[in-house]
């Protein structure tokens, strides 16, 4: 090594050294005083529990010796009570010789852990002599008294009334002793650790005070003085000069800077030219890497179409034997095949119920499939908004009522109607409240509300709950396909994590969006709002366009020569459907009840009658059986408008005289066309 370098490696050194040896020492004298505090502070807290746990000790055992003593009492008790009874006599004198004993021997415990001389050791010591003199006094008693009869234990009892109360005031002042101890003790020790706080906090203010103005010292005069000359000479060569020349400061840290900065700018120089060549070649590179880009895209696509034509194809298969399934074991629920015991219904009711939890998977599936691919048309038509949520709750009725929940319905009397696709909103808001019964506890309350927005530019279809809420990093996954509310490893809610997708997918199709808001612990809100205007609600005022009249077997001019029967219990809906009828020419006669809907009907025999199911007085079945009677009745048509919509609620319709079935929300469209075809 030259003398030269050894100079330059030495005054390099000497630098670090300096920065190295102040940061160091206060580095340790921070470290020693933190130490000693973290040692005081540990001391503290052991001195703390220490007197705690033999406190809680003390008190643990002096409630044991009153647990035992009590008990002693009460066996004295049971003797007088029971003492004519020589059986009695022996098993509670034993009992009582044994609960002493343990008195005894709980009271030298609690000795041993009370130090000597203390007021609770003094009141403890008072305790054991009281409770000796209290036994030697029973025996006494009952020494002088050999046969205790019903009509002497009174005179005993008088002889030693009131001479436990002076232990049992003992133990009291123990245990009060105890505790007095502990708080005097912690208050010392809080009192010595404060102030030994206070020490340390200025012993650390001075030393950290010290510290920072000797680096700000250091800092400027052997680094931000050098930095500010480089950093001039950086800005230059920044700015593309690359001819002005850098000056040489020494042999320090900042000259070796300096120098190194000089070469930096003869590399750059040359660094240039070669940049250009190279920027040629990496836009040929870049392109060839789009076009591969672009050929791994189309192959993404291709793989998600085929993705979704093997879910659709795989999902319709697997429905077609799963409805032999379903078939065949409503067959045998029925004994078409023969009787069947309990077991085997009890069986056949679990294979329906998995059949029908598959089946729902499955068409959920399917569902996603569609959407995914493009493929799902929804059927628009004008829906009653009374009935979609009367529907949509009736179909969760049952689980909701198994876990003991409160469901709670509000809908704004300005919302009468809404323009969509029945079954899909009906599937969206049923998705919706299934997840809300899923996941709030039992007792719980559901809510379902139906509202316009506050321009009233749409309507907002709200489901809520007071369940168990979700994590707001989950909040963005929730519209994922195949992901749950829960992804460990207990898996305590089944599913498979379609739900909210499809409730997403459904409402953009309409033309809507859905919004969450959730609070751990305390529930959650979703919200779907669509596109809706005051004029839905006119709807029903205004005649089906042409297109929906071609094809019925009879014209429009020629309803007004045919009456119809309605039989709805709900008053807005019979007056919305009566306004939609009459507008489309029926001759629309109303009724609430069944017993309005016999009477009607008899008097006026209308060519055709739309039946609800559930009615105040009796069930729209129990009218169409009695209508069914009649000569002229006999054969008129029936159409059952019901929100009943549970398997079997369409078979129970026609056994009972019915001619079709239509389960609420329906459309106006819908219902219209029905009749037509019935005309």
């Amino acid at each position: 090594m030259t003398w030269l370098a050894r100079t330059r490696y030495s005054h390099t050194m000497n630098i670090r050294w300096k920065l190295f040896t102040t940061i160091s020492t206060a580095l340790v004298i921070n470290l020693a005083v933190g130490y000693y505090a973290f040692m005081s502070l540990r001391q503290a807290t052991v001195d703390s529990n220490r007197i705690t746990e033999h406190t809680f000790s003390v008190v643990t055992q002096s409630l044991t010796t009153q647990v035992h003593f009590k008990k002693q009492v009460q066996e004295w008790k049971n003797i007088l009570i029971r003492g004519h009874q020589a059986e009695l006599y022996a098993q509670y004198l034993d009992q009582f010789q044994r609960e002493e004993h343990q008195t005894q021997q709980s009271i030298n415990n609690l000795l041993e852990l009370l130090e000597p001389e203390t007021a609770s050791w003094k009141a403890a010591r008072d305790f054991q002599q009281a409770h000796e003199t209290l036994g030697r006094q029973y025996r006494n008693a009952l020494n002088t008294n050999r046969n205790i009869a019903g009509d002497t234990y009174i005179d005993i009892d008088r002889d030693v009334r009131g001479i436990d109360r002076q232990p049992t005031k003992l133990m009291d002042q123990v245990v009060d002793a105890a505790l007095n101890y502990k708080t005097a003790r912690l208050k010392q020790i809080a009192q010595q650790q404060s102030e030994v706080e206070q020490g340390i906090l200025l012993a650390v203010i001075g030393l950290l005070t010290f510290t920072v103005i000797t680096l700000v010292w250091f800092a400027d005069r052997l680094i931000a003085r050098p930095i500010a000359e480089a950093t001039q000479v950086a800005r230059r060569i920044s700015r593309g000069d690359l001819n002005g020349v850098i000056p040489a400061r020494g042999d320090d840290e900042a000259g070796e800077l300096l120098q190194a900065m000089k070469t930096m700018q003869e590399s750059v120089a040359i660094s240039q030219s070669k940049l250009k060549q190279e920027q040629s070649r990496l836009a040929e590179r870049v392109e060839r890497r789009t076009r591969a880009l672009n050929i791994a895209n189309e192959e993404l696509a291709r793989a998600a179409k085929t993705k979704d034509m093997f879910l659709a194809t795989m999902s319709h298969e697997l429905r077609t034997p799963l409805t032999t399934i379903m078939g065949l074991t409503e067959m045998l629920q029925d004994q078409l095949y023969g009787p069947i015991n309990s077991g085997q219904g009890r069986s056949l009711t679990t294979i329906q119920e998995s059949s029908r939890h598959l089946l729902t998977l499955i068409n959920d599936i399917l569902d996603v499939a569609k959407v995914e691919s493009g493929k799902m048309i929804l059927k628009w038509d004008y829906l009653p908004v009374d009935q979609l949520a009367e529907a949509s709750l009736r179909m969760v009725r049952q689980p909701a009522i198994s876990k003991k929940h409160h469901l709670i319905q509000q809908i704004d009397p300005a919302v009468k109607l809404i323009h969509g696709d029945g079954r899909r909103l009906k599937q969206l808001l049923v998705n919706l409240l299934g997840n809300a019964i899923k996941f709030t506890p039992e007792g719980g309350t559901i809510g379902l509300d139906i509202t316009t927005t506050v321009d009233n530019a749409g309507i907002e279809i709200a489901v809520w709950d007071n369940g168990i809420g979700i994590e707001e990093e989950q909040q963005q996954h929730l519209f994922e396909p195949f992901v749950q509310l829960d992804n460990d490893s207990t898996r305590r809610y089944s599913g498979t994590g379609l739900g909210l997708t499809l409730v997403k997918r459904m409402a953009e199709l309409h033309g809507g969006e859905v919004k969450v808001e959730s609070t751990p612990g305390a529930g959650s809100r979703f919200t779907v709002i669509l596109p809706w205007c005051s004029d839905d609600n006119t709807a029903h005022h205004h005649k089906l366009s042409q297109e929906h009249t071609d094809e019925s077997p009879i014209q429009p001019q020629s309803l007004q020569e045919t009456t119809l029967l309605l039989v709805e219990d709900n008053p807005a809906n019979s007056a919305m459907l009566s306004d939609f009828l009459r507008l489309q020419d029926f001759n629309v006669l109303s009724a609430s009840s069944g017993k309005d809907a016999l009477r009607l009907a008899y008097e006026h025999l209308p060519d055709i009658m739309l039946m609800d199911i559930q009615l105040s007085d009796m069930d729209g079945l129990e009218v169409t059986r009695q209508l069914r009677k009649h000569p002229v009745l006999a054969k008129t048509p029936i159409i059952a408008l019901t929100a009943l919509a549970m398997p079997g609620d369409r078979e129970r319709c026609l056994e009972a005289g019915m001619d079709d079935y239509l389960s609420k929300p329906a459309g106006l469209k819908e219902i219209y066309q029905l009749l037509l075809n019935y005309l």
